[in-house]
């Protein structure tokens, strides 16, 4: 038997990635475990067929975790705990902070293996590198897998337009070299075309200064907590535009996880807290001080501060609604703020960018690595694959449990 391949979930679907890595030998790693973003629920019957995920099975080594976004890792919740999963240590850290935060369907995983950027470890046959990559989920990760003379290399979910956009610059100038499958995402394909770019975080943060710099009263900026590129963004306009950034406590929490001290938080001066009552503590800031001047402050949906806001009367034609996630919430998680802005007639507008490559960035990576093979995964179009790289190198589209040989 040779080393095989088998995508588990992903072939044609963005979010749900599952990659089974079959050694000669017949040991076996799983890259990512996510929840599909159409799911309803996280329903253990979603589990991809892999033997030894729910009853484990010594030939099961562990599961790699690329990132900490849902679509990545959040059917892990149903998988025997004494199962190892390596991921990064902020990435742990921020899941441990989802349960005491008492996220609904927030977990945590009970064998945990902190793994750190290229510094290689053995999994049984398999050794494996992760390398930083830029990304909107924080301490992300692509993973060169080596086993039996074959290289894979699965770029888990990656951008070149970041705050770490240096990270790609690495990478193309140090790439894995005489890698035989390069499993890359393609979450660009059907949305751009092939020359067009996604906008970059600094442009983000000039678009955030316009809005500030031009509202009257309360700037709202509704992004993920956990895009941490977003709230940096946001804080250097708001600190450009004169404005003190204002976030709940969860958002607060993620922050302070990461350990990373050049990241806004609330030991900064011109960074508070959102409480409900006035304690005297210096970080903390209540509703009614916010009203008192609304024009000097920009507020981070998140949590449980906005309902202060709206008692205070801060939801006015004088304050500034920015949307900064995803479109497709706003049917779904976002729907109820968006319903609040509306019936306030706070005016709106959207300030966002992708944390996925774009096509230019896919081609630049295809080139440097010069794989041998690519294979299609996390895209709605992997039949775009050929026409965008098969010029530059050999194109495989694979199906959902396909097994393929290295």
């Amino acid at each position: 038997m040779s080393v095989s391949l088998c995508i588990r979930r992903g072939a044609d679907t963005i979010g749900g990635s599952c990659v089974e890595v079959i050694a000669s030998n017949g040991e076996r790693i799983v890259l990512d475990i996510g929840l599909p973003l159409d799911a309803e629920e996280n329903d253990v019957a979603l589990l991809p067929t892999v033997r030894g995920l729910t009853e484990r099975t010594a030939d099961l080594l562990g599961v790699i975790i690329s990132h900490p976004h849902l679509d990545h890792y959040a059917l892990g919740k149903h998988i025997d705990p004494s199962l190892p999963v390596y991921m990064g240590a902020a990435a742990n850290r921020i899941m441990q902070a989802c349960v005491s935060y008492r996220l609904p369907d927030a977990f945590q995983f009970q064998n945990v293996q902190e793994m750190k950027g290229f510094e290689p470890f053995q999994l049984g046959a398999f050794k494996i590198t992760p390398y930083p990559v830029d990304h909107a989920a924080y301490d992300s990760y692509a993973l060169l897998i080596e086993t039996e003379g074959k290289r894979i290399f699965y770029t888990g979910d990656f951008r070149a337009h970041g705050r770490k956009g240096k990270l790609f610059d690495h990478l193309l100038k140090q790439p894995p070299r005489k890698v035989d499958v390069l499993l890359m995402e393609g979450s660009a394909l059907g949305r751009l075309d092939p020359e067009e770019k996604f906008a970059s975080e600094s442009s983000l943060e000039d678009q955030f200064l316009k809005v500030f710099s031009s509202t009257q009263g309360l700037a709202l900026v509704h992004p993920s907590s956990q895009n941490i590129d977003r709230i940096v963004s946001i804080y250097r306009a708001a600190k450009r535009s004169g404005r003190t950034l204002v976030m709940g406590g969860y958002t607060g929490l993620i922050i302070m996880v990461l350990e990373n001290p050049n990241i806004p938080n609330f030991t900064w001066p011109n960074v508070k807290k959102i409480v409900s009552e006035n304690t005297g503590k210096k970080h903390e800031i209540v509703a009614d001080q916010i009203a008192a001047t609304p024009g000097k402050y920009v507020y981070v949906i998140g949590g449980k501060g906005l309902p202060l806001l709206v008692k205070a009367g801060l939801l006015t034609p004088e304050a500034h609604y920015v949307y900064s996630l995803w479109n497709g919430y706003k049917q779904t998680s976002a729907a109820k703020v968006i319903s609040q802005m509306e019936a306030a007639r706070v005016p709106m507008s959207d300030i966002h960018t992708s944390g996925h490559a774009d096509i230019p960035t896919l081609r630049k990576l295809v080139e440097a690595i010069k794989p041998a093979r690519l294979v299609p995964i996390h895209t709605f179009n992997p039949e775009q694959f050929n026409d965008l790289f098969g010029k530059m190198t050999m194109v495989e589209q694979r199906g959902n449990n396909e097994v393929f040989e290295v």
